[in-house]
């Protein structure tokens, strides 16, 4: 079993990432922490050409990106060309948009529109990808919003993008429920949750409550490719010494579940 390779998602940094100079500044810094591995995700408004060829200076592996739905919809030969400039295969949606996901009807029409998406990125040597949040685990009819995501469309259509720590909110044990999707997870989202003064905050990879050892085990089982750090906020730290922290845990975790 090949090993996984570990990274970075850029929307931990998105705030370091607003125009094509500050992309580069990221790209040095992440370079310099060992990492040459990055999911794109809300960048500033960057040439895609430019953005690909800093990704070519730095040597950096594009695994994921996050795009817009409305562009999957509407300008998707355009968006696949794009990807090609970063050499990356996997184009992801970062969750439903809106309140569609409130209805079985507004999933029902979500889920026919990602599977034909999805062919036709097939066809190209592309792969659908989508990350969860929490409210996938809403039940509607007695049935996850989740499952039917795996159940109404096809390995070729969809992949999916599991975010451990919206797991863990959405009630269910991450490490477990990830082996429904074996075979249909190239990239997996690793972040932590710590509690503070009684409330969930997101924590640098390594340092809080959420059992990544046991999900590192469940990605090798099920063929994860990449693992990717993910902060939505950084609170009292510089969101480059959080991505420091966390993705030398990430490392930790990995070298202790080998």
């Amino acid at each position: 079993m090949s090993e996984i390779k570990l990274g970075v998602q850029l929307y931990t940094l998105r705030d370091q990432c607003k125009n094509a100079e500050d992309f580069e500044t990221t790209l040095k810094f992440l370079q310099s922490i060992g990492c040459n591995v990055i999911q794109i995700s809300a960048i500033g408004d960057i040439d895609p050409i430019v953005v690909g060829e800093l990704v070519d200076k730095y040597n950096m592996e594009v695994c994921l990106t996050h795009k817009s739905y409305d562009r999957m919809k509407n300008d998707l030969p355009a968006l696949m060309r794009e990807h090609d400039l970063i050499h990356c295969k996997n184009i992801g949606i970062g969750a439903m948009p809106g309140n569609i996901h409130q209805t079985p009807e507004g999933v029902t029409g979500f889920i026919a529109k990602c599977n034909e998406i999805g062919r036709a990125m097939h066809d190209e040597g592309k792969q659908l990808c989508y990350h969860n949040h929490a409210f996938e685990f809403e039940v509607y009819d007695g049935m996850r919003t989740f499952e039917r995501l795996i159940n109404e469309t096809t390995p070729e259509t969809l992949h999916f993008v599991p975010d451990v720590y919206w797991m863990q909110v959405g009630g269910v044990n991450p490490a477990e429920y990830m082996k429904k999707l074996a075979g249909r997870v190239e990239v997996c989202h690793f972040k932590d949750m710590c509690i503070v003064d009684n409330q969930q905050r997101f924590a640098e990879c390594g340092t809080g409550n959420i059992d990544l050892g046991a999900c590192y085990r469940t990605c090798k089982e099920i063929g994860v490719k990449y693992i990717v750090i993910e902060q939505d906020l950084c609170y009292d730290k510089h969101p480059y010494e959080a991505v420091r922290i966390g993705f030398e845990g990430l490392k930790r975790i990995a070298e202790e579940n080998r």
